[in-house]
C-alpha cells in the first residue's frame, strides 16, 4: 500500500486528488496538510511514502519544505504541483530534490500512475516541464552550494571556496565541530573563518546568519 501525503492550500483541488486516491487500492491519503509547515509536522510525527505537493502556498512553499524534507527523509518521493510550469520554479525544485513536477491539468489515470511511478523510483514529470528542464539542464545544473554562492554574489557578497562551504554547513545548522570534522579542520579555524562570513555578510548573530543564507536561496518562503 502506498501512502500518500497531500499538500494543498486549495481545499476543493485537495478533496478532488483525495477522492481519486481513495479509489484505487493500491494507495491511501495518510495525511493532509494546507502549507510546507505542516508536511514537515507531519512527517515528524508520522510517515508516507509519496508526497503531492503544491509549490505555491502560504507559509512555507513547496520548494523550501522540499529541501528540509529531502535533508531530514530522503527516502520519502516528493511530486511537486502547480497549475502552470515555470522555467524557473520547475529548475529548482528539481535541483532541490523534487522527485518530480506534475501540472494540475494532469487527468487523473496519469496522476495516479505518476504517483505508482515515484513510488518506484522514477523521476515523474509533465510534458510542459519536460520540455523545459531538457533546454534548461542539459550539461548544466546548479548544487545547491552554487546556488547559494550565486545569490550572495547577487548581494556584492564575495565569498571565498572554504568560506563558502562553511557558510553552507552553517545554514545546515551544523555544529563547529561537525563542521571542522567534516573538513578536516581546527575548530579555530572553523571560528576564524566565520568570524569573516560574519564580517561580509555583515551580521554577528549564527542564528540570524542562517535565516539571512536561507533567505536568499530561491522560492523561501
Amino acid at each position: 500500500m502506498i501512502s500518500v501525503l497531500l499538500v494543498e492550500d486549495q481545499r476543493l483541488f485537495a478533496e478532488g486528488v483525495r477522492a481519486l486516491i481513495e479509489r484505487v487500492d493500491d494507495m491511501e491519503v495518510v495525511g493532509t496538510a494546507t502549507d510546507g509547515k505542516e508536511a514537515v509536522q507531519f512527517m515528524s510525527q508520522s510517515e508516507a511514502d509519496v508526497i503531492l505537493m503544491d509549490i505555491y502556498m502560504p507559509r512555507v512553499n513547496g520548494i523550501l519544505a522540499t529541501t528540509h524534507l529531502k535533508d531530514n527523509y530522503p527516502g520519502v518521493k516528493i511530486v511537486l504541483l502547480t497549475s502552470f510550469a515555470d522555467e524557473d520554479l520547475v529548475v529548482a525544485g528539481m535541483v532541490w530534490g523534487a522527485d518530480g513536477f506534475l501540472s494540475k491539468k494532469l487527468d487523473a489515470t496519469r496522476l495516479i500512475q505518476s504517483i505508482r511511478n515515484a513510488y518506484d523510483d522514477q523521476v515523474v514529470i509533465s510534458g510542459e516541464a519536460a520540455r523545459i528542464l531538457a533546454k534548461k539542464i542539459q550539461g548544466f545544473k546548479y548544487g545547491r552550494k552554487q546556488l547559494l554562492e550565486r545569490e550572495l554574489d547577487k548581494q556584492h557578497i564575495h565569498l571565498g571556496e572554504r568560506e563558502l562551504d562553511i557558510a553552507y554547513l552553517i545554514m545546515k545548522e551544523m555544529t563547529n565541530k561537525h563542521i571542522a570534522q567534516q573538513l578536516f579542520l581546527s575548530e579555530g579555524t572553523i571560528k576564524n573563518y566565520i568570524s569573516d562570513i560574519y564580517h561580509k555578510v555583515n551580521i554577528h548573530n549564527r542564528k540570524d546568519v542562517i535565516a539571512y543564507l536561507r533567505g536568499l536561496l530561491p522560492y523561501n518562503a
